[in-house]
């Protein structure tokens, strides 16, 4: 059998791929190295955020409400909790990089934002403990993505419309014939398509790795706290949180059921070798650090830790996204390196990847001024 399509990696990213080309109304196959909605890659852990005045670059605005709209159209569709409004407040340096590419992206893009005081920050947020030099912005625009809701409900959509779904599966090879016809190679059998979507996410060095695209693998580990106050929990308002102070970058997310609060170090990390072997078991010194934070930035007298897991950032060389054609064919196209903050965009890019099978113009260069991305044929 030769598919209109196939989906290497039915991950973040590739499960709305899969569902966008299966709504195209092509005959695809999803192929997973794992499961549905599966915890080895990079896209689970319960929640990730969403946000629009997005420090990383302002040119991820318009993406950002794409997303957006996307997400609400997509929940009430499936009638799944996808995504929760929860606003968000970012704390740090006011000359740090935080502070700085929110309030570009909001003035470029006429994002309402509100700047308060630390004084300001606590008292309407006392859970807070903020030196007095930092600065403070709220986003209203701004929530929590339920993430191994979003990428089931995604796949349980691309199976209902028709598409097939193979797991625990491992591509070992991948070959172009004569007629174009795109060949996958594993240990049991071989796949054939007419078109191919990768989204290897850790795993994209082992398909890519030879077009000279940098990807490195760093292990990301996330804690929930049980803290001995109400006031952190959603249904009491506190909203999502990304502090950058002179160690690293935090994050956190209210509480929204009996594991806690999800606090995580969004910088640093440490590389992988082997995407399979990450290492799972608790990491001590990963948990001081986080639990320091703590010390340094919020107000309790008591805490458990009653859950940790373990996911991977796929790094790019300048942490934007990698999204393009294969150069020895266009009947391929990929999209890698999202480094740890691409989730929230999978609907848009699984769009784009497929438009890019259909002959548009891959735009995101031009709207990220990648220029360092391009590939020659």
């Amino acid at each position: 059998m030769v598919y209109d399509c196939i989906v290497l990696g039915v991950g973040g990213v590739g499960s709305f791929a899969f569902l966008s080309a299966v709504e195209k109304g092509w005959k695809t196959l999803g192929i997973d190295r794992f499961g549905s909605a599966h915890d080895k890659g990079s896209s689970h852990g319960r929640t990730r955020f969403i946000r629009t005045a997005y420090f990383e670059h302002p040119n991820y605005v318009p993406l950002a409400r794409q997303a957006w709209d996307r997400w609400l159209k997509l929940q009430k569709k499936t009638d799944v909790k996808l995504i929760q409004k929860t606003g968000l407040l970012q704390v740090g340096n006011p000359d740090g990089e935080v502070i700085r590419g929110v309030l570009k992206s909001a003035a470029e893009h006429d994002i309402e934002i509100q700047q308060w005081t630390p004084a300001e920050a606590m008292n309407r947020l006392p859970a807070f403990k903020l030196g007095n030099d930092v600065a403070c912005i709220y986003e209203d625009q701004a929530g929590m993505l339920f993430i191994e809701n979003c990428v089931a409900s995604a796949i349980k959509m691309s199976i209902d419309q028709g598409g097939q779904f193979k797991t625990d599966t491992t591509i070992s090879g991948i070959s172009v014939e004569p007629s174009g016809t795109v060949v996958l190679r594993s240990d049991s059998e071989d796949f054939r398509c007419e078109r191919l979507i990768v989204c290897a996410g850790s795993w994209s060095s082992d398909f890519i790795g030879d077009l000279g695209i940098e990807i490195g693998v760093v292990r990301k580990q996330q804690h929930w706290f049980q803290l001995d106050r109400v006031d952190t929990k959603f249904e009491n308002g506190f909203p999502g949180f990304l502090i950058e102070d002179q160690v690293g970058c935090f994050y956190g997310f209210p509480e929204v059921d009996y594991l806690g609060m999800k606090i995580a170090e969004h910088s640093g990390g440490n590389a992988v070798a082997n995407p399979l072997e990450p290492g799972r078991a608790c990491d001590d010194a990963e948990l001081s650090r986080v639990e320091q934070f703590m010390d340094r930035s919020i107000n309790f007298t008591r805490r458990r830790l009653v859950h940790h897991s373990v996911c991977m950032y796929s790094m790019s060389r300048d942490g934007h996204f990698i999204v393009n054609r294969h150069p020895d064919s266009d009947r391929i196209v990929f999209a890698a390196g999202l480094s740890g903050h691409g989730y929230k965009f999978a609907p848009v890019l699984g769009d784009r990847l497929v438009g890019m099978l259909e002959g548009e113009e891959n735009k995101l260069f031009d709207f990220l001024k990648m220029d360092n991305r391009k590939l020659a044929n």
